[in-house]
């Protein structure tokens, strides 16, 4: 032991030589030169063997003695501390149940030494073969709805993110004819809901509320305006573009925006359209001559003859089936006069008089009789029109007006190579076309114009809304009656929540959830599961061990019965759903998770060892058991008393310790009364009659008391039995994915992993540090007061711990904060921030019982792991020989690793950086002739989001422990 004197230094060589010396004075006879058929030789050997050894046990006596001493203070060494870590099973795919994985299974990794390094789960879960496909968060006040991304690193849970909203109230109506539209247009749409007030109310909101577009080169153009007029809506557009159809066709309008919460059911959508001026038609011909509209040209040519015809193209207006359609016509008369004739007798007299001589009129010749036809797919029909049913025959001044219904069955059809929606006029009847002396009327065409309105809304063919991510769409909205159309859906008014969609159901007794959670935000209000059971969201039976997300831990789901599916925010699966229970804000931010996994379960390094069964003599005091493996975890003692007690005390005891006693009967007649003996720091404050024993967890070893201190076990054969684990030390600290080989195995599992590093196993302490920190007792007597205090009380109690500081006088965020008591700490072995996490939780929990009561109560206590930073360098050197340059490179990356790993981390928490002995190290580097440049930076976690800082003053970072990054060596 380090510091103990030594009373004989002599060795077992130096005793030698003195006998050799001896024997040269008191027998000079005998030759002692340790020869090998000397007897002497042989005796002076064993002598010095024998002696060595009372001399070693002569040296060992102060060290006892303090051993001793600390013991008389009450120091205790720890108890050893298995390695601990989590599991993740996953079952196979074809289970189509859950798999349970009973408390105790046990898996296995094999150490240096090829031997099993054995863990055991903590408690009992059922693996499900389900997985977690989608994760989204919905604000339903806030009208956010975004899908987290947790492969992109550490995500805020019950926040909005930096993700693309999915949250859209948006539905449109679309109608292939009447939304054909161009230029400035009125489009109506009446709704129909199953209330007239209904209705109405409705258009009211959407007027207001809504934001109308059309599509019009690939863009959603706003309409002008848009009003209510009981259920109508009435959407105004005075601009000039055209609507155009989307990718499969369809011409729609849409409505978008915060239409508020509740739901708009429409039994019902109709659709009318009209223009806001008079339409240019597309296209007119005569026959097989094209007219040029903006010239003119004539109708049925110059001279009109019967079959003779004209078609007028219009593929907005005569698109729309069912409209009334006026067709404008403005038809100019184009007269050619006869030519001039002398005076006509009348050659029928028998007596021609030139004097009854007269001039003969010509003969109007004008179209008198056409027919309207239009195609209907297997050839021209006749169409039905009112109004100026022959704009033709130029009998009335001023525009035509020819009405028509434009029937159901027109199609499209090609006119000179042009295809377009056609209506045309057929010659039937020319006046006088067989006069000798014929006065032309014929009609030219100025210009042409349509329009069309309607009577009544058309059904829109085709629906589609788009609400919390979710798509609806119905195709043959026209056929159906009622409609049922969710054109508004909104988000179920509850606070903030989190969705979990998984691709099958994931019930199971419990469904074990681990949250990795990032840094720690503490939430005002609870966290609650609830499942989707095929009508609502219902609570789920939990158990949080994550104390509202404020660490990483797992929640335990109890999920009887399988789950439905459903189709929420545009994805198919099963849903369960983590909400909060109030609306509120957090002052201190949202938490941060890294990832959520299914199937979780602690395990630690230990093993349960066959009971161990002793016998106790008569007043056996002082009684010591030794146990076959070790160390001890943990240990049940029970001891059969039936001897020393009748049947009614034995009752009686039972009565009073049902949870220590436990009572064996046989045909009515009681044969063991087992007693649980507790385990005890030392038996010397124990009472006479306490029942109690002590256990050296290392020696492996079950004291009791002589009668005095403790009570003495009664005899009886085979009456003491102990139930113990074993394990624990250094060798079960495994990296994450090592540990992967079932014990026995499971039917229907897979495969096992430990997620996390299986850490925090630690060996006994070794002398030095029994020393170092068992002679402190004395001063903080369990108790702590000063900084000192806080730090010796964790190196003492928590053996996981490699170094321990005490701030007063800063909160845990390390900023200055009268009152409060901050105690940091850094976990030796993996770097595993869960292990750290939980390691302060209960190095808290040990402080707050030690220190005043007043700090834990007004939260002036903190307990918080150490602030990792990796450090990188960029270093800009020139050198005395070039021809060393990559020697020296790796030369300086070499020492400032061993500046950084070595002499850095053996410093204290918030002291190991010093900036100033880079530099130094750098200059002491050989074949360096001067140091140009050195740019440092620290790169941490800080709440889940990695930060990186240029280290230029040494203080910065209170709570800093330092690691070797990356270190650039430039040359020149």
């Amino acid at each position: 032991m380090s510091g103990t004197p030594i009373l004989d230094p002599r060795s077992r060589e130096d005793i030698l030589a003195q006998v050799v010396d001896h024997a040269r004075s008191y027998t000079p006879e005998w030759r002692c030169d340790g020869a090998e058929d000397d007897p002497g030789a042989a005796l002076a050997a064993l002598f010095c063997d024998m002696f060595y050894q009372t001399v070693d046990r002569f040296n060992s006596v102060p060290g006892k003695l303090r051993t001793e001493f600390l013991n008389l203070t009450g120091f205790q060494m720890p108890d050893p501390s298995p390695a601990e870590g989590i599991l993740q099973f996953a079952a196979h795919e074809t289970a189509d149940g859950p798999v349970p994985v009973p408390e105790g299974t046990q898996v296995f990794t094999r150490d240096e030494e090829d031997e099993n390094v054995v863990y055991e789960t903590e408690r009992r879960i059922e693996a499900t073969a389900a997985r977690l496909t989608d994760i989204f968060y919905a604000d339903a006040r806030g009208g956010i709805i975004q899908r987290v991304d947790l492969s992109a690193g550490a995500q805020p849970f019950f926040t909005a993110g930096e993700g693309e909203n999915l949250q859209r109230h948006r539905f449109s109506l679309a109608h292939g004819s009447v939304l054909s539209l161009c230029g400035p247009c009125e489009v109506e749409v009446e709704l129909r809901r199953q209330a007239d007030f209904l209705a109405v109310q409705t258009a009211a909101l959407l007027a207001e509320k809504g934001a109308w577009t059309f599509r019009s080169g690939g863009e959603d153009v706003p309409f002008t305006s848009a009003a209510a007029e009981g259920a109508v809506l009435r959407l105004r557009y005075e601009g000039a573009l055209p609507f155009t159809p989307d990718e499969e066709g369809r011409y729609a309008v849409s409505c978008s925006g915060d239409l508020g919460g509740g739901t708009v059911l429409l039994d019902g959508a109709r659709l009318r359209s009209r223009p806001l001026g008079p339409l240019a038609l597309d296209g007119a011909a005569s026959g097989d001559v094209p007219l040029d509209l903006s010239r003119g040209g004539y109708c049925f040519g110059r001279r009109p003859a019967p079959y003779g015809l004209c078609y007028f193209r219009s593929d907005r207006a005569l698109c729309k089936r069912g409209a009334a359609a006026v067709l404008r016509l403005e038809i100019a008369p184009e007269v050619t006069e006869p030519e001039e004739s002398g005076p006509q007798y009348q050659f029928n007299r028998r007596i021609i008089d030139k004097r009854d001589a007269v001039a003969e009129p010509p003969d109007d010749v004008f179209v008198d009789q056409v027919v309207w036809e239009y195609f209907n797919g297997l050839g021209w029909r006749t169409l039905a029109v009112r109004g100026n049913e022959n704009p033709f025959s130029c009998r009335d001044a001023g525009p035509q007006e020819t009405v028509f219904d434009v029937p159901e069955d027109l199609q499209e059809t090609e006119v000179n190579a042009v295809r377009g929606f056609y209506v045309r006029a057929r010659v039937i009847r020319v006046e006088n076309e067989l006069s000798q002396r014929p006065r032309w009327i014929v009609p030219f065409l100025r210009g042409a114009s349509c329009g069309w309105s309607y009577a009544e809304g058309r059904p829109a063919e085709w629906c589609r809304s788009e609400n919390n991510g979710d798509t609806v769409e119905i195709a043959d909205a026209q056929d159906r009656e009622p409609l049922s159309f969710p054109a508004v859906v909104g988000l179920e008014d509850q606070p903030r929540s989190m969705y979990f969609c998984f691709d099958r159901s994931p019930n199971a007794m419990p469904l074990s959830i681990l949250f990795d959670v990032a840094g720690q935000a503490r939430m005002n209000d609870k966290l609650r599961f609830e499942a989707w059971d095929g009508k609502r969201f219902e609570p789920v039976r939990s158990v949080d061990l994550t104390r509202g997300l404020l660490h990483t831990g797992m929640m335990l789901l109890y999920l009887p019965r399988p789950l439905p599916e459903r189709t929420l925010f545009g994805r198919s699966g099963c849903w369960l759903r983590l909400a909060r229970s109030a609306y509120m804000d957090d002052p201190g931010g949202c938490p941060r998770v890294r990832s959520v996994r299914l199937n979780t379960v602690g395990a630690v390094q230990r093993q349960r060892a066959p009971d161990a069964v002793f016998s106790a003599g008569p007043y056996e005091a002082g009684k010591t058991l030794r146990l076959l493996r070790g160390p001890v975890l943990e240990a049940q003692v029970w001891v059969d008393e039936l001897s020393a007690v009748g049947e009614a005390e034995a009752q009686a005891l039972a009565g009073q310790m049902p949870e220590r006693v436990r009572l064996e009967w046989e045909d009515r007649v009681l044969t063991h009364c087992w007693v649980r003996w507790e385990r005890a720091a030392s038996l010397a404050a124990a009472g006479p009659e306490e029942r109690c024993c002590c256990l050296d967890p290392y020696e492996q070893t079950v004291a009791f008391g002589d009668g005095r201190r403790g009570r003495v076990p009664p005899a009886g054969e085979e009456n003491i039995r102990v139930t113990y684990w074993y394990g624990g030390g250094s060798r079960g600290n495994r990296p994450a994915g090592a540990v992967t080989d079932l014990i026995g195995g499971l039917p229907r599992i897979s495969h096992v992993e430990n997620l996390t590093a299986m850490s925090g196993g630690t060996d006994r302490f070794s002398t030095e540090k029994a020393d170092a920190v068992g002679n402190r007792r004395l001063r903080n007597r369990d108790r702590a007061a000063g900084p000192r205090d806080f730090e010796e009380l964790v190196l003492q109690n928590f053996p996981q711990v490699a170094h321990v500081r005490c701030f007063p006088d800063r909160d845990a965020s390390g900023a200055y904060a009268s009152g409060h008591v901050s105690v940091v700490v850094e976990s030796g072995g993996q770097n595993d921030r869960r292990v750290a996490d939980e390691l302060c939780q209960r190095i808290y929990g040990d402080l707050s019982r030690r220190c005043d009561c007043v700090l834990a109560a007004e939260g002036r206590l903190h307990v918080t792991g150490s602030t990792v930073i990796t450090v990188n360098s960029r270093v800009t050197v020139e050198l005395e020989d070039l021809d060393r340059g990559a020697d020296t490179q790796q030369e300086i990356a070499r020492r400032l690793a061993e500046l950084i790993d070595g002499r850095w981390r053996c410093r204290d928490i918030g002291d190991q950086l010093r900036i100033s002995q880079v530099w130094q190290t750098v200059r002491d580097t050989p074949n360096v002739r001067l140091v140009r440049s050195i740019l440092l930076e620290g790169c941490y976690d800080q709440g889940g989001v990695q930060r990186i800082a240029a280290l230029e003053d040494d203080g910065a970072f209170p709570y800093a422990t330092v690691e070797s990054g990356e270190h650039l060596i430039q040359l020149e």
